[in-house]
C-alpha cells in the first residue's frame, strides 16, 4: 500500500468560506458585465434595483443589507436609480429620518428584465450540476443561511438590517 501524498493545496483554499467568497467574486465579475451590457446598469445599481423591486417599502439601510452593499454604496446606487427615473423616494412616515424606495412605472419593466438576466446568470452558474444536485445544493445552502441569519441576529444587538 502506497502512502497518501501530502495535500499541496494552499491552506486557505481548503476553507469553504474562502471558496464561497471566490465564487462570489467571479460571479460578480460575470454579472457586472452582463448587467452593464444587457441592462445598462452597474452591479451596485442592479443589486439595488433587484432589491427595491423585490422588497416593497425598503429603506436605504434595509437596501444595503438585502443588496449586499455598504450604506454608502446603497445610497449612491439608490440615488443613481432615482436620477434615471427608475426609483422614487418617499418620506418614511414611521421614521422621518429615512426614506422609502419604490420602483416607478418606468422602473418596473427594467426590474423585470433585470430579474430575467439574474435568472440567466443563475442558470449559467448552476449548469455544471444535475437537477438533483441543484436541488440538494439549494437545500443545504438554505440551511446554512438560516443558521447564519440566526447567528447574526444573536450578535446584532441593536444593529438592524
Amino acid at each position: 500500500m502506497r502512502p497518501t501524498p501530502p495535500d499541496t493545496t494552499p491552506k486557505l483554499e481548503r476553507y469553504f468560506t474562502y471558496r464561497l467568497n471566490t465564487l462570489s467574486k467571479l460571479n460578480d465579475l460575470a454579472s457586472h458585465s452582463l448587467y452593464l451590457s444587457q441592462g445598462g446598469l452597474t452591479l451596485s445599481e442592479s443589486r439595488a434595483l433587484a432589491s427595491i423591486g423585490s422588497f416593497p417599502q425598503i429603506t436605504v439601510n434595509q437596501l444595503a443589507f438585502e443588496a449586499n452593499l455598504d450604506k454608502g454604496q446603497a445610497s449612491r446606487a439608490a440615488q443613481s436609480l432615482v436620477d434615471k427615473g427608475l426609483v422614487i423616494k418617499t418620506h418614511n412616515l414611521v421614521d422621518g429620518r429615512s426614506v422609502i424606495l419604490a420602483l416607478t412605472t418606468k422602473g418596473k419593466p427594467v426590474w423585470r428584465k433585470l430579474m430575467a438576466l439574474m435568472e440567466q446568470r443563475n442558470q449559467a452558474l448552476m449548469r455544471c450540476l444535475t437537477p438533483e444536485e441543484q436541488t440538494q445544493l439549494i437545500g443545504l445552502f438554505e440551511r446554512m443561511l438560516v443558521q447564519a441569519k440566526a447567528e447574526h441576529a444573536g450578535h446584532a444587538g441593536t444593529e438592524a438590517p
